[in-house]
């Protein structure tokens, strides 16, 4: 009998844990027994009242406590009734308290973020960190002329945190809704109530080993068995991309940031100007690259092409799944072809049906120069991009180069000396002091060396590093005016929060690592196929982004427009894609895909900004 009765209690116990439901049904069941018996009991003492109509009364006055006033009869039966309406009130407290409870629970759960996702098409974010905001600024914008976006985020954080961070950091959602969830990024029931399956693309923002961990729950869902939709990471050593790429197959789209940055800094310390360029193409506001298909230009010739568009610049094609940035001029467009351009939206893009008129005689018909040359530049500062970005000024670099750096500290001698002797083109001098003193640059920075690249130091406290890189950078300038010498600057920021600071040092050019790379993964997100691209443009091989002498395309000495430098450029096998301009007062002016027909006038310090060869 005890046994029985501990597993009566023990199921009993169970049925309740179901939640709100169970809670009630039991109440009623409870009512129904007492009412029952209540009604049993007055039958047995008098039975002329019938027993259903005694159960009824009995109910009746259980719901409504109030009817006990109006009652007569014997003693037993208004002793029954009075114990009818005590259980009423008791139930009726209890029944509220439990719909109360329940409805609580659920706002929690809400709160909570636990709630199922019934959103379709939707960007799925796994993972949380400082970095996301630059992610969802760049997705916000993008859904601009998108109807009812919707970003969905998978975090362990809580919601409410996520939630209250997001109104602290995003500004303006526009038309996108943004839904945070808690929950595990390693769970299938956690990836499944995100609504994984009808997701269009997935974007991983955690470190390498999370990526990894994350990237073998994603590929086991139900998302890598529909044909779309596609999943981008950020990776941050290279040496595990391989990894990623094995486990993620053909829907991942790796972003290294090390390389990506690496390429970046060297090409942007011998070209100034062109992280400004860099960050317009990788950003969703003004002027980035789209593809386009349009029927008027099939069977026509690359040079053609790049002449037919006023307020667009055709850099490449994409043919049969390849990326073509700059081919050569007679390559011609077939009907499954989509042209590569850099424009403010693809739907402003425009073919012009009319003949550009160029000033042919202004055209220069020197050939091509290259890009490669003898520099001296010095470096301030050391962390593991320093050695890379070293490496890669071997391959943009003329023989007998050299590289002066200063570094804070003597443990970084035997790893530089030991790369002086791995370059073949380079020479490395090394210097000590603190990178931040006024003493120790006026002391080793030279007035004739034009090329400077600051980068923040690996062993500072990380919310210092970039105050001291400030400070050098002020130094810097500072030195500018009094030795009246002007030096081209490359400032690397570490920390994303600090970019509007930077905004207001009226620095040139600035490298933010993750704010870069972060821009690349949201644009890839949207269109993988800007993948291929961005590793174009990045490499040390095949055509790249250059700012060369406008005096070396066209004769300067009156007003052109830019349909003639678009055609300079094309006799030499390059695509102009803008124009930097330098004058007296104020930054350099740096224009991308420029009006074509607008005429402007140029002087031996301006640049045209070409894809070329080198």
């Amino acid at each position: 009998m005890k046994k029985f009765y501990e597993r009566l209690k023990y199921k009993f116990d169970q049925f309740l844990s179901l939640g709100t439901i169970a809670l009630v049904l039991s109440l009623f069941l409870a009512m129904f027994l007492i009412v029952s018996l209540i009604g049993v009991i007055i039958y047995i003492i008098n039975p002329n009242l019938g027993l259903g109509n005694l159960i009824w009364v009995s109910f009746m006055q259980t719901l409504d406590p109030g009817n006990l006033s109006g009652e007569q009869g014997s003693f037993v039966y208004m002793i029954m009734m009075t114990l009818a309406t005590i259980v009423g009130i008791f139930l009726t407290s209890l029944f509220i308290s439990f719909i109360l409870n329940g409805f609580q629970n659920r706002l929690e759960k809400l709160s909570r973020g636990r709630s199922k996702v019934i959103e379709k098409n939707h960007t799925l974010i796994l993972g949380w960190d400082d970095n996301i905001y630059v992610i969802l600024n760049e997705l916000i914008e993008a859904n601009k002329s998108i109807k009812k976006p919707v970003i969905v985020i998978l975090s362990d954080i809580d919601s409410v945190e996520m939630n209250q961070k997001l109104r602290d950091n995003i500004s303006q959602k526009f038309n996108t809704k943004i839904i945070c969830r808690t929950g595990s990024i390693y769970k299938n029931e956690d990836l499944d109530m995100c609504n994984i399956v009808d997701a269009k693309s997935i974007i991983i923002n955690e470190n390498d080993m999370n990526t990894i961990k994350s990237l073998l729950v994603v590929v086991n869902s139900d998302f890598y068995t529909k044909s779309e939709g596609h999943i981008c990471a950020l990776m941050y050593d290279e040496c595990n991309i391989q990894v990623a790429k094995n486990i993620g197959k053909e829907k991942l789209e790796v972003v290294c940031l090390s390389s990506a940055i690496t390429r970046i800094i060297t090409q942007t310390c011998l070209q100034p100007g062109l992280s400004y360029i860099y960050n317009e193409l990788l950003e969703f506001r003004g002027d980035e690259i789209y593809f386009y298909h349009n029927e008027e230009v099939i069977g026509r010739t690359f040079a053609e092409v790049v002449l037919m568009f006023n307020n667009a610049v055709v850099i490449g094609v994409k043919s049969n799944g390849k990326i073509h940035i700059n081919p050569k001029n007679d390559f011609v467009i077939n009907k499954t072809d989509d042209l590569i351009l850099i424009c403010e939206d693809e739907d402003t893009a425009t073919i012009n049906t009319e003949q550009p008129t160029i000033n042919i005689k202004a055209i220069h018909s020197a050939k091509r120069k290259t890009s490669i040359k003898k520099a001296n530049i010095f470096v301030i500062g050391f962390n593991p991009k320093t050695v890379s970005v070293i490496k890669e000024f071997n391959n943009y670099l003329a023989n007998g180069s050299r590289i002066k750096i200063l570094v804070n500290s003597e443990t970084y001698i035997n790893e530089l000396e030991n790369l002086d002797a791995e370059l073949d083109k380079l020479n490395i001098e090394i210097c000590v002091g603190d990178t931040f003193s006024r003493d120790v640059l006026e002391k080793y920075v030279p007035q004739d060396n034009e090329n400077i690249i600051i980068f923040a130091n690996e062993n500072v406290c990380f919310k210092d590093r970039d105050s001291q890189t400030l400070l050098t950078l002020l130094h810097l300038r500072d030195m500018e005016e009094e030795y009246s010498v002007k030096y081209d600057i490359i400032t690397e920021i570490a920390d994303v929060k600090n970019s509007e600071i930077i905004d207001l040092a009226k620095v040139d050019d600035f490298i933010i690592s993750e704010l870069m790379a972060n821009k690349m993964l949201a644009q890839i997100s949207e269109n993988r196929y800007l993948q291929g691209i961005f590793n174009h443009l990045l490499s040390d091989e095949g055509s790249e982004i250059y700012l060369k002498p406008i005096s070396d395309y066209v004769d300067i000495k009156e007003p052109l427009d830019f349909y003639t430098l678009v055609q300079a450029a094309t006799l030499k096998g390059e695509v102009a894609i803008g124009y930097k301009l330098i004058r007296e007062k104020g930054l350099p002016i740096i224009k991308l895909n420029p009006n074509k027909s607008d005429n402007v006038t140029y002087n031996d310090l301006d640049s045209l900004i070409v894809i070329s060869e080198d």
